[in-house]
């Protein structure tokens, strides 16, 4: 039963880190393309107006983006519970570090060290 557990943990990681890759990703090309359509507009003095349908309609697409990202940052934090309420609190299953403090918690404050 252990082993089965262990398999399923590990399907899931396989799954789950990649995912959170390619949302940045997507955020970082969605930005890209607003950037490319603000400066393609200015290189090639057209009126502000031009293309601000899309242009509202990249920002919309990239703040899904981005709520998308957290709810998969809150789905990795449930996945770690998870893991845990399962017996599989001693494996690894690709984080090199514990996630850090999910928005319902305090990030513990930065000091300065010598």
């Amino acid at each position: 039963m252990l082993n089965q557990r262990h398999a399923a943990a590990q399907a899931v990681a396989r799954e789950l880190i990649p995912a959170e890759r390619d949302l940045d990703a997507a955020i970082v090309h969605s930005a890209k393309l607003a950037i490319a359509v603000v400066e393609g507009r200015k290189a090639a003095k057209l009126p502000l107006a031009t293309g601000q349908e899309a242009l509202t309609l990249i920002a919309g697409a990239t703040a899904q983006l981005v709520a998308a990202r957290k709810q998969m940052i809150e789905a990795h934090h449930a996945f770690r519970e998870t893991q845990i309420e399962i017996g599989l609190g001693a494996f690894s299953y690709g984080d090199i570090w514990e996630c850090p403090p999910s928005s319902e918690h305090e990030a513990a404050p930065l000091s300065i060290v010598a």
